[in-house]
């Protein structure tokens, strides 16, 4: 075996051949949890009781480079004060859909919030706000950082279809 080979990888982030296994693993995590997205879309209500759950929808966007799409979220309580977020993320060609739970208090009219999830190995954190018909976050990784902006859908977008592929 090459030696020299072994040791000119760096010292950080997964070996190279192991990034495309990694994503190949996201889209089809992210391509099964579609149609259970679709369903819990379908049962939220559209104008729930509470600041929090119910139906959103926005964009992302990375701010290390110009990744960025359309965003669908889905906030179902799950207790005093903390919620499963499932959100179906556009990107490219692709869709995917993750569940992160977040757990907030409200401070006036505003529920702060925050979240962590392991996603691969990979600690994937949020933090935001809700306030009115508003919900904006940031989530970080060790590899990526961004910012979601979501709304409260308007009844004639209550039907809208998943993120689609650009082209």
């Amino acid at each position: 075996m090459n030696r020299s080979r072994m040791t000119s990888r760096p010292e950080f982030g997964p070996p190279t051949h192991a990034k495309p296994l990694a994503l190949g693993l996201l889209l089809t995590l992210g391509l099964c949890g579609c149609t259970s997205f679709e369903s819990r879309w379908a049962s939220a209500p559209a104008r729930p009781a509470d600041a929090v759950s119910g139906r959103w929808l926005g964009t992302w966007q990375n701010t290390n480079n110009a990744h960025g799409g359309p965003l669908k979220a889905v906030l179902i309580p799950k207790g005093s004060n903390t919620f499963s977020a499932y959100f179906h993320a556009g990107w490219g060609r692709r869709t995917g859909t993750f569940r992160m739970p977040i757990h907030g208090e409200n401070s006036g009219d505003t529920f702060r919030f925050e979240g962590s999830r392991r996603i691969l190995g990979v600690r994937i954190d949020t933090a935001g706000t809700f306030r009115g018909d508003r919900f904006d976050a940031t989530y970080g990784s060790r590899f990526d950082t961004g910012t979601f902006t979501l709304r409260r859908p308007e009844p004639s977008m209550e039907a809208t279809p998943s993120p689609t592929r650009q082209r």
